[in-house]
């Protein structure tokens, strides 16, 4: 899709869990863009981290302590903030590793409220401001609003695993499946507000993840997803793919995803009924047995082919 040219000092974004990860690094990259960007986190420490962090000269970040999970505590931010609304990237999430049967329902539903109905929440808070926005010469003479204008624009951080499911990550690859079908959903039904929804799927990144997710095993798949998080990507590769969702009108975008999960997910879009047996095959005779370690090479040297 074609490049759009933006005026960045004349954006102003807001990025929910900003305070650390990839929602950190995207605040930073459009920061230092000229974008006005408002940060949410539940954990102050690292919101003054964040903003210690900030060139001197960089004075357009605001940070606010918000529990994402709480609808009303983001209607009083959209309140609070001034004006409108030009990028809504949410980036709150909790990773959970653990067999279903004996995942305690409090994790069930932390897991849940935070990675997928944290986002609904703040769409849904901040969808008026994103819908009244003006934006400089989209109108005619006429009053109409001019073809291939672009407008706000509402990414949802999701995951490869929300394309690519496995054993004992059931309830982290749902809230990321559950991302997907909302983003698609909204992308047409937002369409005639001139809101761009997208979503990005980023593969294994240096994150807090590891260190604050629930895991609720010292499985095999357990130590995996540790030593996937500790050699994937830097979190600022990711931004730069975010900053291109927004400047292209993507719906859908891939990051930073190592290849063997690239192998995997064009197998089971051209496969879909061998795939269930290929997965088995991969947990059981790979995985289960520690036989993964080879496939855990920095992400930062694979090629994105897909």
């Amino acid at each position: 899709m074609p490049k759009h040219i933006i005026n960045w000092s004349e954006k102003t974004a807001v990025i929910t869990g900003g305070g650390s990860g990839i929602g950190k690094a995207t605040a930073i990259a459009l920061a230092k863009k000229g974008a006005t960007v408002h940060v949410v986190d539940l954990h102050p420490a690292r919101l003054a981290a964040l903003t210690d962090e900030l060139p001197s000269d960089v004075t357009n970040v605001y940070v606010h302590t918000v529990d994402v999970t709480s609808p009303e505590q983001l209607g009083q931010l959209a309140n609070d903030i001034q004006g409108n609304i030009d990028i809504l990237i949410n980036c709150a999430g909790i990773l959970h590793q653990g067999k279903l049967a004996t995942t305690p329902n409090r994790d069930l539903h932390q897991v849940l409220n935070v990675n997928l109905w944290g986002a609904i929440y703040s769409i849904k808070a901040f969808l008026p401001k994103l819908r009244a926005r003006q934006i400089k010469g989209c109108q005619t003479e006429s009053g109409q609003r001019r073809k291939h204008c672009q407008g706000s624009h509402i990414i949802n951080i999701a995951s490869i695993a929300g394309l690519i499911s496995s054993p004992e990550m059931a309830l982290y690859n749902t809230s990321k499946a559950a991302l997907l079908g909302l983003t698609e959903s909204l992308s047409v039904e937002l369409a005639a507000d001139n809101i761009q929804v997208s979503a990005v799927c980023p593969g294994s990144i240096k994150t807090n993840l590891g260190r604050d997710g629930r895991f609720s095993s010292d499985s095999t798949v357990s130590r995996v997803v540790h030593n996937s998080i500790r050699n994937g990507a830097s979190p600022t590769l990711v931004a730069q793919d975010i900053i291109q969702v927004i400047e292209r009108s993507s719906l859908f975008k891939l990051s930073c995803v190592e290849w063997f999960w690239q192998v995997l997910w064009l197998c089971k879009r051209l496969f879909p009924a061998l795939y269930p047996k290929l997965s088995s095959i991969i947990y059981y005779r790979v995985i289960a047995k520690g036989l993964a370690n080879c496939l855990l090479m920095p992400t930062k040297q694979t090629r994105q082919w897909l």
